[in-house]
């Protein structure tokens, strides 16, 4: 079996660290278990890698093709080439990071993550940031999908999507952080001096963390996950559930309509979230001053902090359906207030922050409706391919967006187009039940007529 396959929500633990010999994490005082340093380690780095340098792309886009002369469009294919890279590497880095140094090859990988971003200060030719983007997007393909997933669960075998969660809550509150602060710092170094702070920020992040917190899996140190010594049968209830299974139900599942409508629905997720890029863009079409663009951003990622938790909670009391079509309503309810808000900047930032529930939706709901609709057994490789095509579809919106921006000379048609994205994850999901509801009522006839 693939040692990044999951079953139930517990990865199985993959090759020992010979470069991790001797340096268990310890247990903490006061009954403190290591799992909480592993992730205190995990949101300093998606915070490094997402807060940082992932989402602060749009804060560069009216600096940099101003002084360039260059088109939105034209600037926006680096996104591309990083988001298609990315999709491309993912695969190999599941197959890469199981069979050398785990810890080292995330410490590289971030080193040069931070110096590419970092060189982007001394660009004066498009190619140049086309060839940043491909290197970013191979650092994206190791550092943002697998390992964060892949570490909680290992460490946590209860309270695994509380940990996820708060890994990606830190992540967004970093970048509502990020931006603004990154905005002033253009408007007074530039962009050029902002770059090269922001470069060293991902790295003060990343690297420390990645030596001091970070660590694979506790059996590798004599320990448990978070959990297991609660509740000692967690363990083995987990990893036998479904295991004899697990082939003939992940075939069905790739032939499935359903599966690859949740494949779409993932993509769906991806692509309307890149709209983020654009909102400093926008605002400035708009009228609105550069540091209401730079809040615009902030207002998304302060509303996906608090959308994350409320759609979980969602999920958790009334259902994956009703927490989906949640996140697909306010994908269209905030891009609705944006475009109707005009240059009114309490209403745009109104509009960006109800957004920030679409945004969360494409952390939360896409694993989410893998386990609700195809359950545990073959969970960790169903959602690898719904992965795949999270990347696939996330490099279509930079310049989608910005194609239609260029030719309307409004963002106004892009925002629509976002909206019937959103709405066709709301049609998707529910014919996704559908399909399940009739399932279920198959297997109950079947069953009966026995």
């Amino acid at each position: 079996m693939n040692d990044l396959d999951t079953t139930a929500g517990r990865a199985t633990v993959m090759n020992p660290d010979p470069a991790n010999a001797g340096d268990s994490p310890t247990r903490g005082t006061g009954g403190v278990h290591p799992a909480w340093k592993v992730l205190a380690g995990c949101c300093l780095l998606y915070g490094g890698v997402v807060g940082v340098i992932g989402n602060s792309a749009g804060i560069y886009m009216v600096a940099v093709t101003d002084e360039m002369g260059w088109s939105l469009s034209s600037f926006n294919v680096y996104l591309t080439l990083l988001a298609l890279v990315m999709t491309v590497t993912l695969p190999i880095a599941g197959r890469v990071l199981p069979k050398y140094p785990f810890r080292l090859q995330l410490g590289v990988v971030a080193v040069v993550m931070a110096v590419t971003y970092g060189l982007g200060s001394t660009f004066t030719a498009l190619w140049q940031w086309n060839v940043a983007g491909i290197v970013l997007g191979i650092c994206y393909g190791f550092l943002m999908y697998i390992p964060i997933p892949l570490i909680i669960t290992n460490w946590f075998a209860v309270r695994n999507g509380t940990a996820l969660g708060i890994a990606a809550a830190f992540a967004s509150l970093v970048a509502a952080i990020v931006n603004p602060v990154g905005s002033a710092l253009i408007g007074s170094i530039g962009w050029r001096g902002a770059r090269v702070v922001l470069a060293v920020v991902s790295a003060l992040f990343t690297v420390p963390a990645i030596i001091a917190l970070i660590r694979r899996s506790p059996e590798e140190y004599g320990l448990r996950p978070y959990g297991v010594q609660e509740s000692p049968s967690t363990r083995v209830a987990v990893e036998s559930s479904g295991r004899d299974v697990e082939a003939p139900h992940l075939q069905f599942s790739l032939r499935s309509p359903v599966f690859w409508m949740l494949a779409v629905i993932g993509g769906l997720f991806a692509v309307g979230a890149t709209m983020l890029q654009q909102v400093p863009s926008h605002a400035a079409r708009i009228g609105l001053d550069p540091a209401t663009g730079a809040a615009g951003v902030s207002a998304i990622m302060i509303g996906a902090i608090g959308f994350k938790v409320a759609l979980g909670w969602l999920n958790d009391r009334t259902g994956t359906v009703a927490a989906a079509l949640s996140a697909a309503g306010l994908g269209i309810v905030g891009s609705l207030v944006v475009v109707l808000a005009g240059a009114h900047a309490t209403a745009f930032l109104l509009g960006c922050a109800l957004f920030g529930g679409g945004y969360a939706g494409l952390v939360v709901i896409p694993p989410l409706t893998v386990r609700h609709f195809f359950g545990a057994a073959s969970y960790g490789r169903i959602y690898s391919f719904v992965t795949f095509a999270v990347g696939a579809f996330s490099a279509l919106g930079p310049v989608l967006y910005s194609w239609m921006s260029d030719r309307s000379g409004t963002f106004t048609p892009a925002w629509e187009i976002c909206m019937g994205f959103y709405a066709l994850i709301a049609v998707l999901v529910l014919a996704c039940a559908h399909a399940l509801a009739l399932s279920r009522a198959q297997s109950h006839t079947t069953g009966r007529n026995r």
